[in-house]
C-alpha cells in the first residue's frame, strides 16, 4: 500500500523547508552533526485536511509539535489524540498514520529528523513505546518557536557548512526544551551591523524573482567583484552564484508544495527564464526532477527520504 496524503492546497502562513540531497550528505560527514539533523522542517498553521499515512514508515523520526487545535496519530495499533501543547515523536520505520481534527484543525511545528542518533531523540522525550497512550505535555513557549524561527531562517539563507552546522546545532537544544521545558530560558538576542557577506544573501533573499548577475550581487556588498567572491567563498563554501540558485531552488520547492503553478511558471518565479535549464539545476540538487518531486509530495512520499531520488 503506497504512503498516501490528504491537505488542502495550502495552510495561510505555512512554511516548509527540505534539506537538499546533497547537504545532507555534507551533514552526515560533519562530525558535530552527523548523529543527529534535520532532513525536512515545516509549520501549518490552521492545518484542514491535514493528513499522512505511511504504511511501512521512513527512516527519519518525525516531531509534531501541536501549539493549537486537535489532531490524532495512528500509531503502534494505537489511535492517540493530540491536544495543544502536546509534542509526539514518531520513531523509524514505525507504520504511522497522523491527521489533523476536521471541526477544529491542528495548528503544528514538525521536523523529520536524521542521523545515526536519530531514534535516541524518540526514547528521550517520549519513554517506553509500549507505555505510549498520549501526547507528551509540554506547554507553549515563545522562546521555543523562536529556536524554530532561527532554524529555518538560517536554512532558507542557503546551505553552506556553517550553515549546516549552526542551524543543526541548535537542534539539541530545541529538542531540550520538550525534555525540560521549566529549565528554558529565552535565547539572548543581539544587533550587529550586517557584515558584507550577510548584505549579499540578504539581497539575493529579496531578488529570488529576478536574474541576478554577480555584478549585482557584489554591488550590494559594496565591494569589487574579484575581491567579492573570494570572500564570499572563503566564508561560505560556495561561490555566490552557487549560493544564490541554492536559495532560488529552495523557493521553488516550496511553490511546488504550495501552488498550483505550472513547472515554467515556477521557473519564472524564481528569475529562470529557460524551465529545461530551471528542471536540470532542481534535479542536480535535489535528486529528482520538479515534476517528480511535486508528484512525491501530492503522493504521501517524502521526497528527500525516497526511491525517487533514483530517478
Amino acid at each position: 500500500m503506497p504512503d498516501t496524503i490528504q491537505k488542502s492546497r495550502g495552510f495561510e502562513g505555512e512554511l516548509i523547508i527540505e534539506i537538499p540531497k546533497i547537504a545532507l550528505t555534507q551533514s552526515e560527514n560533519l562530525p558535530l552533526i552527523q548523529a543527529l539533523h534535520i532532513a525536512r522542517m515545516g509549520f501549518y498553521p490552521k492545518a484542514l485536511h491535514h493528513y499522512y499515512q505511511r504504511p511501512s514508515g521512513i527512516s527519519q523520526v518525525i516531531l509534531l509539535y501541536c501549539t493549537a487545535g486537535k489532531g490524532w496519530v495512528h500509531f503502534n495499533k494505537k489511535r492517540i489524540s493530540i491536544e495543544p501543547g502536546e509534542v509526539f515523536l514518531i520513531p523509524t520505520d514505525m507504520p504511522h498514520s497522523y491527521g489533523s481534527d476536521e471541526e477544529n484543525p491542528w495548528t503544528i511545528y514538525w521536523f523529520h529528523i536524521t542521523g545515526s542518533h536519530c531514534d535516541d531523540a524518540f526514547s528521550t522525550i517520549m519513554g517506553d513505546i509500549e507505555k505510549l497512550s498520549k501526547g507528551i505535555r509540554v506547554g507553549f513557549s515563545s522562546e521555543r518557536n523562536e529556536i524554530f524561527k532561527q532554524m529555518s531562517s538560517i536554512f532558507l539563507r542557503g546551505y553552506s557548512a556553517s550553515n549546516l552546522l549552526l542551524a543543526n546545532l541548535l537542534l539539541p537544544h530545541y529538542l531540550a526544551t520538550f525534555i525540560s521545558p521549566e529549565f528554558f530560558q529565552t535565547i539572548a538576542q543581539t544587533t550587529k551591523e550586517l557584515s558584507a557577506t550577510d548584505k549579499a544573501i540578504s539581497f539575493m533573499q529579496q531578488n529570488l524573482t529576478r536574474t541576478v548577475t554577480l555584478d549585482n550581487i557584489a554591488q550590494s556588498a559594496n565591494l569589487s567583484v574579484s575581491f567579492f567572491s573570494r570572500k564570499f567563498k572563503q566564508e561560505t563554501g560556495y561561490a555566490p552564484v552557487e549560493y544564490f540558485n541554492y536559495l532560488r531552488i529552495q523557493k521553488a520547492c516550496q511553490l511546488l508544495h504550495f501552488s498550483s503553478l505550472r513547472i515554467n511558471e515556477v521557473a519564472l518565479q524564481i528569475g529562470m527564464e529557460d524551465p529545461f535549464y530551471f528542471s536540470r539545476l532542481f534535479k542536480q540538487q535535489m535528486g529528482l526532477s520538479p515534476v517528480a518531486y511535486r508528484k512525491s509530495g501530492r503522493q504521501g512520499v517524502d521526497p528527500v527520504s525516497t526511491n525517487a531520488l533514483t530517478e
